[in-house]
C-alpha cells in the first residue's frame, strides 16, 4: 500500500504534485529510499544496529526486527531512566539533609523570643552529631557503590561523545543526524546531571559549619561553646563523590570530559582529511 503510495505521488499526472513531493521527501527521510524494502532492494532503516534469526531484507522481517528492537531499545531506555533518576535523587536528598541540619544546628540554643534550657541545648546538640554521623556512613556507602560505576561511565561517555559527535558531523542523513543529534544531547545531559547535584553536595557540606556559627552560642556557657566547637570541627569533612581513585564528580570534571571529547573528535576529522 505505502510502495503504490509512492509510485501514485511520483506520478506528474498527480494533482498537488508540489506539496505531495515535499511531504514525500519528508517520509524518505523517515522510511528507506521510496520503501524499497518492500520488494527487498533496500535494506530498511534499523531502530539500532542487531543481529535477528531471521532475513531482515524482506519486508515482513524488516517489520518484525525493527518492532523487535523498538522493544528493546525502550526497555533499555527505561532500565537507564530508572537507574540515573535513583541515583540522582539520592544524591539530591543527600544536599537537602545537609542543608536541613545546617538550618537546624542555627536554632541549637533556641532564639531571643524562645530560648531554650541546658537540657535541650545538650539534646540538639546530640541530634546534630548523631545526624551528621549517619549522614557520613550512608554518603560513604552511596559513593562505594557508585564510584566504580561513575569511573567506566566516564570513560564510556568520553568516547561515546566523541565518536557521536564524528558520526554527527559525517551523517548526511537528516533524520539520522537528528537521532545522533538526540543521543549526543542525551549522553552530555546525563553526564551534567551527575556531576552537577555532586557539586551541589560538594558546596553544601562546605557551608554545613557555619550553621553552628549562626546560633546564639555566645549566649551559653563555656562548657557548650566547646561542645559547639568540637561540632564544627566535625563539619569541616567535605562531603564528595567520586568517580573511582582518580578523580571527583564535579562540574569541573565534566568540562574536561568535554574538552576530551572535543580533542578525540579534531583527531578523527584531522586523520580523514589527511
Amino acid at each position: 500500500m505505502l510502495y503504490s503510495l509512492t509510485k501514485k505521488l511520483e506520478d506528474p499526472k498527480t494533482p498537488l504534485l508540489g506539496p505531495n513531493l515535499k511531504a514525500l521527501r519528508f517520509f524518505g527521510v523517515l522510511l528507506p529510499d521510496k520503501l524499497n524494502v518492500k520488494n527487498g532492494t533496500e535494506l530498511g532503516l534499523a531502530v539500532v544496529p542487531s543481529w535477528v534469526p531471521w532475513d531482515k531484507t524482506k519486508f515482513s522481517g524488516y517489520i518484525a526486527a525493527s518492532l523487535f528492537q523498538s522493544y528493546a531499545t525502550i526497555f533499555g531506555i527505561g532500565w537507564i531512566s530508572a537507574f540515573d533518576a535513583t541515583a540522582i535523587v539520592i544524591v539530591v536528598f543527600f544536599r537537602v539533609e545537609i542543608e536541613v541540619l545546617r538550618n537546624d544546628c542555627g536554632y541549637i540554643f533556641g532564639t531571643e523570643e524562645s530560648a531554650v534550657d541546658e537540657e535541650e541545648i545538650y539534646r540538639r546538640i546530640k541530634t546534630c552529631h548523631r545526624r551528621y554521623v549517619d549522614l557520613i556512613k550512608y554518603t560513604r556507602l552511596y559513593n562505594a557503590c557508585m564510584s566504580p560505576l561513575m569511573l567506566l561511565y566516564m570513560f564510556v561517555c568520553t568516547i561515546m561523545l566523541c565518536v557521536t559527535a564524528y558520526q554527527f558531523t559525517e551523517e548526511s542523513s537528516a533524520l539520522r543526524g537528528l537521532m545522533l543529534g538526540e543521543y549526543l544531547l542525551f549522553g552530555v545531559s546525563q553526564l551534567l546531571f551527575y556531576c552537577w547535584h555532586s557539586n551541589e553536595v560538594i558546596f553544601a557540606s562546605k557551608d554545613l559549619m557555619q550553621g553552628p556559627y549562626e546560633s546564639r552560642w555566645w549566649s551559653s556557657d563555656v562548657s557548650r561553646q566547646k561542645e559547639i566547637c568540637m561540632l564544627i570541627h566535625q563539619f569541616r569533612e567535605t562531603i564528595v563523590f567520586t568517580a573511582g581513585p582518580f578523580t571527583d564528580l564535579t562540574l569541573a570534571t565534566f568540562i574536561n570530559i568535554i574538552k576530551g571529547a572535543y580533542s578525540y573528535y579534531t583527531i578523527l576529522k584531522q586523520s580523514k582529511n589527511q
